[in-house]
């Protein structure tokens, strides 16, 4: 972690002088004080519990047996619960608050209150270790409000470095985090998830919602698509995923839309049942992520079509309407026709295979029954491209969010772990641009807009058909600057704010999380994710991965985890109480850990608190 090569002696240092009372709290008398406390704690005669306060109530100071375990506390304001046997032997354990508060946060660090410096004395020869996490408890006056976090971070390289398993205990207004960590000096911090800002976000939303980089000779010349979008009907666009931007559907279908006369009604009914309505919605530009092409601007019959990643990405608020149901009765309902909803959640009605497989080019190739059997969510990036490994695999659409926090965390991205480092989502984007959706560049070739930020080489055999499929170089549509923008883009979301959840089951699925349930082993990051170098996790699939799959899937953030059902990389589990269980299943099935009923559900509480 950040800080912790040849800065330790640092911190010491500096947490040493503060407790003997250079810059501290009531300064050399506190000190003193603190000094003989612990000299008449050492002492043989001393019983285990024994605690000796400051006579400012600037520090306690308790001499604490390994077997039994104890709480050392402060008031109210700061604890060190140490478990039973966590202690390597009985040894005198002191908590105190600091005034000289040391180095300030970083730029997304807002440091809380008073610092507090923990000091543990051997009552032997030997040294002192926890050989178990120790629960540190401090209190913040203020509460964290999304996107912050309140953590508990310690001095590391003149900073201050937060603690990896950190939990916000919202009715006493304390942070929780674990520790074996001695002789160190801790204070709350409140983070904010980082996020982008400047003209490239905007830009790069652009780009995210109207670029096609030429793709419309894939969509439209090779497969057909306008020919299915010309004659579909709104109610079953609708059904299979579509999004419509209110803002940009013309005024008459508006008002068409908004007239609940009984006439009204009808009219609106014989609109939503009707293809013009659709070629009239997709001429406007109103359904996201489709680019129609004409051959005669008067005319809304397409001659092409190409499609952008705002297609599978981006929602629209609904709108509640009135219209008919399958009885002829009138009910309110609502419709995918509302305001873009720029929230980084994954449009997960949109069943991009399906559509597909009406085309006339999925049909000839025979891959219809294979693209309609993807399901909604999913899609399968390796079917008919230079990328193809012979197996059917659709992989989910993941959330877009929290990605600075998890590229300085070493997060790979990609299903596969493929693309990490600098650059690595423009990267990832110009391979699906280019290779997925047809666009022309020339992914990780001597042409290509950026080096291919790969964790590993690709075999010769994939390159010589990357290679193939390169566009010719006076062709190039996918250029650095619009991928740029677009990474930008994608780094200025963070998660949504926590849904309801049990603060009771949730803080013990939180300790679960990071003992006894060993879930921490692989989401073991601040950001609960792997990391570039693992774990993978393929044994957790409904089926086991395959093809190009088959090397492992990567372990994903839980941060925002609520928000992204259904679960897993093949959207095999619909809730979070069932990925916990499929989870818990297979730790029980490799005998790491069986867990009940109760910390099961406690652990979903946890999960519904990121």
């Amino acid at each position: 972690m950040r800080g912790m090569r040849g800065m330790r002696g640092m911190a010491a240092a500096w947490m040493l002088a503060a407790l003997a009372g250079c810059g501290g709290s009531g300064g050399q008398d506190d000190g003193a004080e603190l000094d003989d406390a612990v000299t008449r704690l050492s002492a043989t005669a001393t019983a285990t519990g024994t605690c000796i306060d400051s006579s400012r109530g600037v520090f306690r100071a308790c001499r604490v047996g390994a077997e039994a375990g104890a709480a050392v506390a402060l008031g109210d304001e700061a604890a060190l619960r140490i478990p039973a046997g966590a202690l390597s032997a009985d040894a005198v354990v002191a908590i105190r608050r600091l005034e000289d508060l040391g180095p300030a946060g970083a730029a997304n660090q807002s440091p809380q209150g008073s610092a507090y410096a923990l000091r543990f004395a051997a009552l032997g020869s030997a040294a002192v270790a926890l050989q178990a996490p120790a629960t540190l408890e401090l209190r913040t006056a203020v509460a964290p409000r999304h996107p912050e976090l309140g953590e508990i971070a310690h001095v590391a390289a003149g900073g201050w470095e937060r603690l990896p398993a950190n939990f916000y205990r919202a009715g006493d207004g304390k942070v929780l985090a674990l520790t074996t960590r001695t002789d160190e000096t801790y204070r709350v911090v409140l983070r904010n998830l980082q996020t982008a800002s400047g003209d490239g976000v905007r830009r790069g939303f652009d780009v995210f919602l109207h670029e096609t980089f030429g793709n419309e000779a894939f969509f439209g010349t090779a497969l057909g698509l306008h020919t299915v979008l010309n004659d579909v009907k709104p109610v079953d666009a609708v059904a299979l995923g579509a999004q419509v931007d209110l803002a940009k559907v013309p005024a008459p279908i508006v008002a068409a839309m908004l007239d609940d006369s009984p006439a009204g009604i009808d009219a609106k009914m014989a609109a939503l049942n009707d293809p013009a309505t659709t070629r009239a919605l997709i001429k406007a530009g109103a359904v996201v992520g489709v680019q129609g092409v004409y051959a005669d601007p008067a005319s809304d019959v397409m001659t092409s079509v190409g499609v952008t990643c705002a297609l599978c990405h981006q929602n629209v608020t609904p709108t509640v309407f009135r219209i008919k149901d399958g009885n002829g009765q009138v009910v309110a309902a609502p419709l995918p026709i509302g305001p873009l909803a720029v929230d980084g959640k994954p449009n997960t009605a949109m069943d991009a295979g399906r559509i597909l497989s009406f085309t006339p080019g999925a049909q000839a190739l025979g891959l219809a029954p294979t693209m309609a059997g993807w399901g909604p969510n999913r899609f399968d990036v390796r079917a008919a491209n230079a990328l193809d490994d012979g197996v059917n695999n659709p992989t989910d659409t993941p959330a877009i969010w929290n990605f600075v926090d998890l590229e300085a965390a070493g997060y790979p991205f990609g299903w596969d772990g493929l693309f990490v480092g600098t650059d690595a989502l423009a990267s990832q984007a110009e391979a699906v641009y280019h290779l997925v959706m047809g666009g022309k560049g020339a992914f990780a070739t001597a042409n290509g807009a950026l080096p291919a930020a790969l964790r590993v080489a690709p075999p010769p055999a994939l390159v010589a058909r990357i290679t193939a499929a390169a566009a010719p170089a006076g062709e190039m549509l996918i250029t650095r600057d619009k991928l740029l923008d677009l990474q930008a883009w994608m780094r200025s979301i963070a998660s949504p704010a926590p849904g309801a959840f049990d603060p009771v089951k949730a803080e013990a699925g939180w300790r679960l999380f990071n003992g006894k349930g060993a879930c921490a082993g692989c989401h073991g990051t601040p950001e609960l994710s792997g990391t570039r170098s693992g774990p993978f996790a393929a044994n957790i699939t409904a089926v086991a991965a395959s093809g190009d799959l088959a090397g492992g899937i990567k372990v994903p953030s839980l941060r925002g985890v609520s928000h992204t059902a259904p679960y897993f990389h093949d959207d095999s589990v619909a809730t979070l109480a069932g990925a916990v269980d499929r989870v818990a299943d297979v730790l029980s099935s490799l005998g790491v850990v069986t867990l009940t009923a109760t910390e099961r559900e406690q652990l979903v509480e946890y999960m519904k608190s990121l």
